[in-house]
C-alpha cells in the first residue's frame, strides 16, 4: 500500500513540473485523474510523458462547456489535491479557481504552476522553463561567471582576478554566452518545490482540518538552483568565503579514457590519476583516496590554479588506460569517480534495477519499458509497480459517468473538520540534522523552512568548512551543537536529543553510523516513533560504499551527458544549477514529510532512504528504453554547443546578442514565420508539420540562425513578442537587479539581510514554498558551528553546571562566546 493509498488527485497540467508531481502522488498510492483538454497538449510529443503519467486515469473533459464543467466540480468536490498549470488568470475565467474550489471543498490543497507567479511583473509573460531560464539569466548560471557571481553582487573584486585558465579547459562549449541546459533544471526545481508544498499542505490538513493553496513557479525553479551562486555579504573577501566551484575557468575532473569513453573524478586529485598510472593502475598504497593524499585539492581559489597545473598531465594520464580501470580502481581506494552514462546507458544497469530505482513498467505498445522507478525508498510503504501511462481519455467515459453519479447525489458542501491552527506546516516537529556537505544539511533547511525546529549536530572540526558559502547555503533557519560523538559523554548527549526528537537525517556512511550507534535499530529503541532519513550517494548495492556526490551521480545518472549534448558530439559539463545534492535534500525532506503523515495516522515512526542517484534519474526521466535497446524514448537531444533541445526551442546568436524562441505547435510556427518575414519557411512543404520539421531540424536550424544574425536583440523581441512568438533575451544582470532592491520582487524572492560572524551580513534566496494558510518561516543566516551549544543543552534538560562540565571536557564545543574570528 502506498503511504497516499486513498488519495484522490486531479491532474490539470502539462509540460514538465506539474506532470512529474503528479507522478510521484500516483507512485506513492494516490488515484490521480488527468483531465486533458480537447485542444490537446502542446506538449504532447515530450517523450517523458510515457514516464510522467504513469499510473494515471486520463479523461478529456471541456472546460469551457457547462456539462464537462459541472462535472469537473463534482470531482473537486471529492478530491484532495488539484494540479494545474494554466496560465494566470485563466482559472477564473473558467470558474475553477481555488476560491471557487474551496468554497465546494474546504480540505482541498490546490496548487497552482505559473511561470513568475500569480500577479507581479513578469506574470503575463510565456510561462516556459527555458524562456523564465533566459529572462532572469538562469542561462548564464548554467556555466557560472567569471569570479563569481557572488563576489559580483557582493561588490567584490572576484576570485582569482587576472588569471587565465589553460586554453583546454572551460566549463562548456568553448563559446560565449549563455547555455540552454540538455536537463530542464528550472522545471524541475518547480517539480521539487510543487511536491514538496503539496506533502507539506497535506500534512498540515491533518493537523487543522483544512486545505489551502500552494503556488509553485519556475521564477522559484530559477531560485532553488542557484543557492550557492546568487547570495550577497558584506565582505566576500574575507578567507576561505569563496570557492572556485562557481567559476567556469576551473577543471571541473571530466578525462577521457583511451577507450574514448569519459568519466569524471570529484573533486579532481592528481595524486590519485598520476600515481596510479605509475602503479599499473593497481591499490598500491601510493595510489590515495582524498583524505590520504598528500595534497587533497579544496575548493579555495587558490586551488584553481593547482588544478591548471596538473591538467594537461591528468588528461594525457587518463587518456592511458579504458575507464573501466579508472572506475574499478577508483572504487577500491575510495576516490569519487564514475563514468559518464547516457541516459538509456543508465536505464540498462543491472545494478539499478536490483535497487528499484530503474523498474520496467508494462506497455501496450512495445510490451514493457524502463523507465526511473521508486526514488524515495519508505520502510513501511514500499513502491507499488507503476502501472502505464494511458492513451489520451482512454478513461473519460469512466470520469464522467463517476462525476454524473456525485452530480446526482448531491448534498451539502461537506464541513472541514475542527482542528487546531498552525502557523507552519511543520510546527511542533524537532529534526536533527547530522549531515555532512550538501545533501543532508540542504533537506533539513527546507524542513526548517516549513516551520520545523532544526537542530544541526556538528562535529568538532568543521569550522573550515563553515566558512564557505557551499555549506552556508544549506544551513540557515537551524541552531547547532558541535558534539564529540566518539566521546561516550557527546553520545549521551544526542541521544538525550534523539528521545525528545522526531525525526533524524543525515548522509554519512551508513557503516558509520553503525559504529557510533546512531543507526535506526538503535535509535528507534530509544525512541519507537522516531522517524530516520538516511541520504546516499548511489543505489543500494555493491554501489553503495563508493563514496558518492553530485557530480559522480550526475555522470551515473545522464544529466552529464544531457548537459553537454554528448548525443552530438559534446563534452560532457557538470551545471552550476544541478540539482544532484540539493534534488537529493528536497527528496529526503518530502519522504521525512510523507513519513511523518504516516505517523500521525498509525503512531508508528520508520526508515526511509534517498539518493543523489534517484535525483539524477528523475532529472533524466523523458528517457525510457525496452529492456532490450531496441526501442527507446524520443528525448532531447541537445547540440554539441549547447544551443538547444532543436530549431525551435533554443539559443539563436543576433546581431549584437542573442534571443531565447521556445516554438511549440503550429500556430507559433505560422507566427514565427510572420515575424521573420519569411514567406518562404511558411511555404515550404519540408515545415509544413511537426514531424516534418524535426525530420529536417539541422536544416531549419541553420536556416533560422541566418535570419536572426541579421537585427539586434531588441529589435528581435519587439518583433516576435508582438506576433505572439515566445521568445526572451537572456539576461545576466537579473540577480543584479534583485539583489539590488531594484526589482520589486526583491522583499517576495529574497530572506532579509541576516547578520553572519564572517561575513557581516548574508542574503540569499528567500522561502521556496507559498502556501496561503501555513506559510513558511525564515529565523536566521547560516549557523556556526556550536554557537547554540548552552541554548540546545538547556532546552534538553541540562543543568548550567552539566553544561559547563560537558564543554569543559571537550564532549561539547560552546562557540557563542567566541569572536567572530574563531
Amino acid at each position: 500500500m502506498g503511504v497516499h493509498d486513498g488519495l484522490t488527485v486531479l491532474d490539470l497540467s502539462w509540460g514538465i513540473s506539474g506532470p512529474m508531481t503528479a507522478m510521484l502522488l500516483a507512485d506513492h498510492g494516490a488515484e490521480v485523474t488527468r483531465i486533458e483538454r480537447p485542444g490537446g497538449d502542446p506538449f504532447g510529443d515530450l517523450s517523458g510523458y510515457r514516464v510522467w503519467h504513469r499510473g494515471k486515469r486520463s479523461a478529456v473533459l471541456d472546460l469551457t462547456d457547462a456539462t464537462d464543467r459541472e462535472r469537473f466540480l463534482a470531482l473537486a468536490r471529492e478530491a484532495d489535491v488539484v494540479v494545474e498549470s494554466f496560465a494566470p488568470g485563466t482559472t477564473q475565467r473558467l470558474g475553477i479557481d481555488f476560491d471557487t474550489l474551496s468554497a465546494l471543498n474546504p480540505r482541498l490543497v490546490y496548487c497552482s504552476i505559473t511561470g513568475y507567479g500569480a500577479d507581479g511583473p513578469d506574470a503575463d509573460r510565456p510561462g516556459l522553463g527555458a524562456l523564465v531560464a533566459a529572462r532572469t539569466g538562469h542561462q548564464y548560471e548554467v556555466r557560472g561567471t567569471l569570479g563569481t557571481t557572488i563576489s559580483r553582487l557582493s561588490g567584490g573584486a572576484g576570485i582569482m582576478p587576472g588569471v587565465e585558465q589553460p586554453e583546454t579547459v572551460w566549463n562548456g562549449p568553448d563559446r560565449d554566452g549563455p547555455l540552454f541546459s540538455g536537463t530542464p533544471w528550472v522545471d524541475l526545481g518547480t517539480f521539487y518545490i510543487a511536491s514538496v508544498g503539496i506533502a507539506a499542505a497535506l500534512r498540515a490538513r491533518q493537523v487543522t482540518g483544512r486545505g489551502q493553496r500552494v503556488d509553485a513557479s519556475l521564477l522559484q525553479g530559477v531560485m532553488v538552483t542557484t543557492p550557492g551562486a546568487w547570495v550577497k555579504v558584506d565582505d566576500p573577501e574575507v578567507e576561505d568565503f569563496l570557492t572556485w566551484i562557481p567559476d567556469p575557468r576551473t577543471p571541473r575532473g571530466f578525462f577521457r579514457g583511451s577507450d574514448g569513453r569519459w568519466l569524471h573524478n570529484w573533486v579532481p586529485l592528481p595524486e590519485f590519476v598520476i600515481n596510479a598510472d605509475e602503479a599499473e593502475m593497481q591499490p598500491l598504497p601510493s595510489v590515495p583516496a582524498p583524505k590520504k593524499a598528500s595534497y587533497r585539492v579544496t575548493p579555495s581559489p587558490h586551488d584553481m590554479v593547482v588544478l591548471f597545473h596538473f591538467h594537461d598531465q591528468m588528461v594525457e594520464t587518463v587518456a592511458r588506460h579504458p575507464v573501466a580501470d579508472w572506475v574499478r580502481l577508483a572504487a577500491e581506494v575510495g576516490t569519487p569517480l564514475q563514468p559518464v552514462r547516457s541516459p538509456e546507458e543508465a536505464l540498462l544497469d543491472p545494478l539499478l534495477v536490483d535497487d528499484g530505482c530503474v523498474v520496467d513498467v508494462p506497455d501496450p505498445e512495445f510490451g514493457v519499458v524502463r523507465q526511473v522507478g521508486r526514488v524515495i525508498d519508505l520502510e513501511r510503504h514500499p513502491q507499488p509497480a507503476p502501472r502505464p501511462a494511458p492513451a489520451r481519455g482512454q478513461h473519460t467515459d469512466e470520469v464522467r459517468a463517476e462525476a454524473d453519479r456525485l452530480i446526482r447525489a448531491g448534498g451539502p458542501v461537506p464541513e472541514a473538520p475542527a482542528g487546531r491552527p498552525l502557523t507552519a506546516p511543520l510546527e511542533g516537529i524537532t529534526v536533527l540534522d547530522l549531515g555532512v556537505a550538501v545533501a543532508g544539511p540542504f533537506g533539513t533547511q527546507m524542513l526548517a523552512q516549513l516551520g520545523a525546529r532544526v537542530i544541526k549536530v556538528n562535529s568538532l572540526t568543521e569550522k573550515f568548512w563553515y566558512s564557505n558559502h557551499i555549506a552556508q547555503m544549506c544551513n540557515r533557519d537551524k541552531e547547532s551543537i558541535a558534539l564529540d560523538l566518539k566521546d561516550p559523554a557527546g553520545l549521551a548527549v544526542l541521544k538525550r536529543l534523539v528521545e525528545q526528537a522526531d525525526v533524524v537525517q543525515h548522509n554519512m556512511r551508513y557503516a558509520a553510523a553503525q559504529r557510533l550507534g546512531i543507526d535506526y535499530e538503535s535509535l528507534k529503541q530509544i525512541n519507537p516513533r522516531l522517524v530516520y532519513c538516511h541520504t546516499i550517494g548511489h543505489e543500494q548495492g555493491p554501489r553503495e560504499q563508493n563514496p558518492g556526490n553530485d557530480q559522480t551521480g550526475a555522470a551515473l545518472g545522464g544529466t552529464s551527458w544531457l548537459d553537454g549534448g554528448l548525443d552530438d558530439g559534446g563534452r560532457p559539463i557538470w551545471s552550476s544549477t544541478s540539482l544532484g545534492d540539493t534534488g537529493n535534500g528536497l527528496l529526503s525532506a518530502l519522504g521525512i514529510i510523507e513519513a511523518l503523515m504516516d505517523r500521525e495516522r498509525t503512531g508508528e515512526g520508520q526508515f526511509l532512504r534517498t539518493s543523489i542517484l534517484y535525483a539524477h534519474l528523475l532529472h533524466t526521466s523523458t528517457a525510457w528504453i525496452t529492456p532490450d535497446g531496441a526501442h527507446r524514448g524520443a528525448r532531447q537531444r541537445p547540440d554539441g554547443e549547447q544551443y538547444g533541445w532543436n530549431a525551435l526551442y533554443r539559443l539563436y546568436r543576433t546581431a549584437d546578442d542573442w534571443i531565447c524562441i521556445a516554438v511549440l505547435g503550429d500556430g507559433a510556427w505560422s507566427a514565427l514565420c510572420t515575424a521573420l518575414e519569411r514567406p518562404d519557411l511558411a511555404a515550404d512543404p519540408r515545415f509544413a508539420t511537426g514531424s516534418g520539421r524535426a525530420a529536417e531540424d539541422t536544416v531549419l536550424a541553420e536556416l533560422l540562425a541566418t535570419s536572426f544574425a541579421t537585427r539586434t536583440s531588441a529589435e528581435w523581441f519587439a518583433a516576435l513578442d508582438g506576433a505572439g512568438v515566445p521568445c526572451e533575451v537572456p539576461d545576466p544582470h537579473f540577480a543584479d537587479r534583485l539583489f539590488s532592491g531594484e526589482d520589486p520582487r526583491a522583499a517576495e524572492l529574497l530572506s532579509p539581510a541576516f547578520p553572519h560572524r564572517r561575513v557581516g551580513h548574508t542574503q540569499a534566496a528567500g522561502l521556496y514554498f507559498r502556501l496561503s494558510d501555513t506559510p513558511g518561516v525564515l529565523r536566521s543566516g547560516p549557523v556556526w558551528p556550536g554557537e547554540h551549544s548552552r541554548q540546545v543543552l538547556q532546552a534538553a534538560g541540562y543543568t548550567p553546571e552539566e553544561i559547563d562540565k560537558l564543554i569543559a571536557s571537550g564532549a561539547v564545543d560552546d562557540t557563542a562566546q567566541a569572536g567572530a574570528q574563531s
